[in-house]
C-alpha cells in the first residue's frame, strides 16, 4: 500500500499515514522495514508498507529520498490545538512535556483559554492526551459545575524551508523545570484528595460497622 505521513511524534516515535484511499493508519518506530530511519521521516513524505494479520503498519519505508538537513526549519501554528492522543495531523511534534498540566473553573471554554495560555507560557503550542471532566460542588446551599481539562504540553512544527524556527529551537523550546514543577504540585494535590476521600470512606465504614454492631448485640 502506499500513502503519505500526515503526522508524526518524534519524541514517542509515533505517526499517521494517510493513504490514497483516504484510510489513515498509525504507525510506530518498530513499524518500518528500517527502524532507524525513523529520525528522518517528515510530514508529506511518501511511503509504502504492508498490514500484517492484525491489521497493523508494517515493513514501511520511504518512496521518497529521506530528509537529512541537519537543522531543518519549521513554520508555527497559529493556535494551540487539543488533541486527545499523541500526535496532531499537519504536524510534526518535536518536544513533549513529561508532567500533566491542568486547570479547573467554573467555565468550561474559560478553562481551555486558560490551559491553552499556560501551554503558551512554558513555550508548547499544543496538549496531548487531553482529558475534561466536570464536577459539581456546592457551598451555602448552592451547587456549582467545575471544568477541569488537563493535557501533556508539546512543542510542533511544520517543515516549511522559509519557516521561522528550527528544530533545534523548538527542540529547547519547552520549559521542562516549571512544567515539572507546576506537574509535580498537581500530582500532590491529587494525591491528597485521594486521601481525603479513602479516609472518609474508612469512617465510614467504620460508623457502619459499628451501627450493625450495636444493633445485632442489643
Amino acid at each position: 500500500m502506499q500513502a503519505v505521513i500526515c503526522a508524526l511524534n518524534l519524541i514517542d516515535e509515533i505517526g499517521r499515514v494517510k493513504t490514497e484511499e483516504g484510510k489513515t493508519c498509525g504507525f510506530a518506530k518498530k513499524s518500518l522495514a528500517e527502524p532507524e530511519d525513523f529520525e528522518n521521516l517528515t510530514l508529506g513524505l511518501k511511503v509504502c508498507f504492508e498490514l500484517n494479520s492484525e491489521g497493523k503498519v508494517t515493513a514501511l519505508k520511504s518512496l521518497d529520498a529521506l530528509n537529512t538537513a541537519a537543522d531543518p526549519s519549521y513554520s508555527l501554528p497559529d493556535e494551540v490545538s487539543f488533541e486527545e492522543g499523541h500526535l496532531r495531523d499537519g504536524f510534526e511534534i518535536l518536544d513533549v512535556g513529561r508532567f500533566r498540566l491542568s486547570k479547573t473553573t467554573r467555565s468550561r471554554q474559560r478553562t481551555y483559554t486558560e490551559l491553552a495560555s499556560l501551554c503558551r507560557a512554558l513555550g508548547g503550542n499544543t496538549l496531548l492526551e487531553v482529558k475534561e471532566r466536570s464536577e459539581q460542588k456546592t457551598a451555602m446551599g448552592y451547587a456549582f459545575i467545575y471544568y477541569t481539562v488537563s493535557g501533556f504540553a508539546a512543542a510542533a512544527g511544520k517543515p516549511d524551508p522559509q519557516g521561522r524556527a528550527s528544530s533545534s529551537e523548538l527542540m529547547q523550546s519547552l520549559n521542562h523545570q516549571e512544567i515539572k514543577r507546576i506537574g509535580t504540585r498537581h500530582e500532590k494535590v491529587q494525591a491528597g484528595k485521594f486521601a481525603l476521600r479513602f479516609a472518609g470512606a474508612a469512617l465510614l465504614l467504620i460508623f457502619a460497622a459499628g451501627y450493625l454492631y450495636s444493633i445485632l448485640g442489643s
